[in-house]
């Protein structure tokens, strides 16, 4: 893992629109983990990358972009893997099942210091197929 600097900024793809609030600030959705393929568990971090450009051209929609400062992410107790090339994980949030209210709260803090970047709300991005 590389050690990122504090004032490394991380991009975050909007794949759900509903990850926006209508006053166009981030909802704590945007920083739910996903169950875990295996279906126990969820996965260990919320993907980002480096680059914006990099964080959504292999989805096939996009609704924006958020983007985070990794000294905001370390400020809440959690930490950043630079997993491979520029793509990043957000990691160490606290368990949604064993502790869900500390878990609720970190979403929230992260949803406050993130920033909306690129806004494709009303035209969003589509992969050609």
């Amino acid at each position: 893992m590389n050690r990122l600097t504090d004032d490394t900024f991380l991009y975050r793809a909007i794949t759900k629109k509903q990850w926006i609030d209508t006053d166009k600030d981030i909802n704590e959705k945007a920083f739910t983990l996903r169950p875990s393929k295996t279906g126990q568990g969820f996965e260990k971090g919320l993907s980002c990358d480096l680059n914006p450009d990099q964080c959504y051209p292999h989805l096939n929609k996009c609704f924006g972009i958020i983007k985070l400062s990794v000294k905001n992410i370390r400020d809440l107790g959690l930490d950043v893997d630079n997993d491979h090339d520029t793509h990043v994980n957000i990691i160490n949030l606290p368990d949604p099942d064993l502790e869900k209210q500390k878990y609720k709260d970190t979403l929230v803090k992260l949803a406050k210091k993130a920033i909306l970047y690129k806004d494709w709300l009303d035209n969003p991005y589509k992969k050609n197929k």
